[in-house]
């Protein structure tokens, strides 16, 4: 507790540095002020913040940004300096989904309203909404894509990452959705993450020579997949889910016959707005969804080109 008092701290004094000794909208004579805090820094969860923000701003409301850090411990001292700045309610994205109950139990006490993006805590029934990507669509576009380039199958492996509620899903898609020509020969947690997803890929690739594709659960692992597979110069297919940027810069560089064949894309930015307009709804006293989906799509070689100008959708 000591620990997570000191991490309060300290985040409540850059906070303060960073954006001026405001206090929250109510104490300013009106309005309101929202947390928004992600798992780890990336351009997806700016793209969110772009569309929550899209809609603050129109109000004339705040948003206080806290990054989680990987670590359920520092997340759990930005949750602690939300309540301390007395938020009218939270955009919360969890380090880890099973982590996530003391927090939950903070903002409840404290009466704060939260919606939980993109990843879903392990127990929904303690947040006021969802809002996310439809992840199974992900799995199930990328396995449909993956039948089409192999139509003889194989042995494929799967970027997995541990109580990821997202990746679950996907994954579940996937595999639902994949023929008895595929099976897995590999399925490994590739953390997430380029760095991790790289050294995955690497045991992957020396332990079973003979796969054919790799699915990574998100775009940042299947980078790491992709310098692997490159390195090694495989003729192993990459797909993943995000629709990010580096996926779509790989997609439109090597075109039909590349490596990275194709990314299930959100839109991170509608996920951001819906965040926002179910918050003010919940505020208002107005009735909402409980959940909401946005669905996804195949960004491929085929067109690439009408999203690669922009970071996301």
């Amino acid at each position: 507790m000591r620990y997570r008092k000191l991490v309060s701290t300290f985040l409540a004094a850059s906070l303060l540095t960073s954006m001026g000794a405001c206090s929250t909208g109510k104490a300013d004579g009106g309005g309101y002020t929202f947390g928004f805090t992600e798992w780890a820094a990336g351009s997806f969860f700016d793209a969110v913040y772009e569309g929550v923000t899209s809609v603050t701003d129109k109000a004339g409301d705040k948003v206080i940004r806290v990054e989680g850090q990987t670590d359920s411990n520092i997340q759990l001292g930005v949750i602690e300096d939300f309540i301390s700045r007395n938020v009218d309610a939270v955009f919360y994205n969890p380090v880890d989904a099973e982590a996530a109950g003391p927090a939950l139990k903070m903002l409840k006490e404290a009466g704060i309203p939260v919606i939980n993006f993109d990843l879903a805590v392990a127990d929904t029934s303690q947040v006021d909404a969802f809002v996310a990507t439809d992840h199974y669509s992900a799995g199930k576009i990328a396995a449909e894509h993956m039948m089409e380039d192999y139509l003889d199958g194989g042995k494929i492996a799967i970027l997995d990452r541990t109580n990821d509620n997202a990746a679950e899903q996907r994954i579940q898609g996937l595999l639902d959705t994949l023929n008895d020509k595929f099976t897995v020969a590999s399925r490994l947690d590739g953390g997430g993450k380029p760095e991790t997803g790289l050294a995955a890929t690497e045991d992957i690739l020396q332990a079973n020579p003979d796969v054919i594709a790799i699915y990574g659960i998100n775009d940042e692992c299947a980078q790491g997949a992709y310098s692997a597979v490159t390195a090694a110069g495989k003729d192993v297919g990459i797909y993943s889910a995000n629709g990010g940027p580096e996926a779509k810069a790989a997609i439109k560089k090597e075109g039909p016959n590349g490596v990275w064949k194709m990314t299930a894309a959100q839109s991170p930015i509608t996920v951001g707005k819906k965040s926002a307009e179910v918050a003010y709804k919940i505020l208002k006293g107005e009735q909402y969804d409980k959940e909401t989906l946005v669905p996804t799509f195949v960004i491929d070689a085929k067109n690439v080109d009408e999203y690669a100008d922009a970071d996301w959708q």
